[in-house]
């Protein structure tokens, strides 16, 4: 739902030249968003509360220190300006990598 808004957005600023489409500086990272709850328990009915599309992130901090969060990465690719281009949602095992494609608009399946 939040693609397609995105994607009018970034159009019309285009169009108003706001923003560059070609020739412009691709700035790529991803934010983990914690998930409220990471382990499992029963809820009311006997269910797992745990969110099943949230997983483990683990980063290992400059001083070797590993921090491990429980949920979701958001990845995002802006301009130079801080436009907003693109974002994709994964779980939070998903290394950074995995999403350049998607958020350079890399279509890797495209026929030659």
């Amino acid at each position: 739902m939040l693609e397609p808004l995105l994607e009018q957005i970034n159009h019309h600023l285009e169009q108003n030249s706001i923003i560059v489409s070609l020739g412009s500086i691709n700035i790529i990272d991803a934010t983990v968003i914690e998930a409220k709850q990471s382990r499992k328990r029963k809820g009311r009915n006997g269910n797992n509360t745990q969110d099943p599309e949230a997983d483990y992130n683990v980063k290992i901090a400059a001083d070797g220190k590993r921090k491990t969060t429980y949920g979701y990465k958001m990845h995002v690719n802006t301009d130079e300006d801080g436009f907003v281009k693109k974002m994709t949602y994964t779980s939070g095992n998903v290394h950074d990598s995995k999403e350049f494609d998607k958020l350079l608009g890399i279509n890797k399946h495209k026929k030659e």
